[in-house]
């Protein structure tokens, strides 16, 4: 179909930590996450199909990080994301 998307990231607006948890040595932490984009899908011919290039939009994620609190990683890991209804 030779279509192209074009999204550009402007920024995180807010962030609010939702959930944390353990589960077994492993902690949970869950964040509700307001960031803002701009995305544009073309055909072939470099039409807009979809989306607005000139546009920014809010985009509202849940995402869930973990960590084994057994190691001496300090590093989160990202085991989930969902859209925000």
């Amino acid at each position: 179909r030779s279509e192209k998307v074009q999204s550009s990231f402007v920024g995180i607006r807010k962030n609010d930590l939702t959930g944390a948890e353990m589960k077994g040595t492993e902690a949970h932490v869950t964040l509700r996450i307001v960031s803002e984009l701009i995305s544009a899908t073309r055909d072939a011919a470099g039409t807009v199909i979809d989306g607005d290039p000139d546009t920014v939009a809010e985009v509202k994620d849940v995402w869930t990080f973990a960590r084994d609190t057994r190691s001496r990683d300090p590093n989160w890991r990202l085991v989930a994301t969902e859209a925000e209804d």
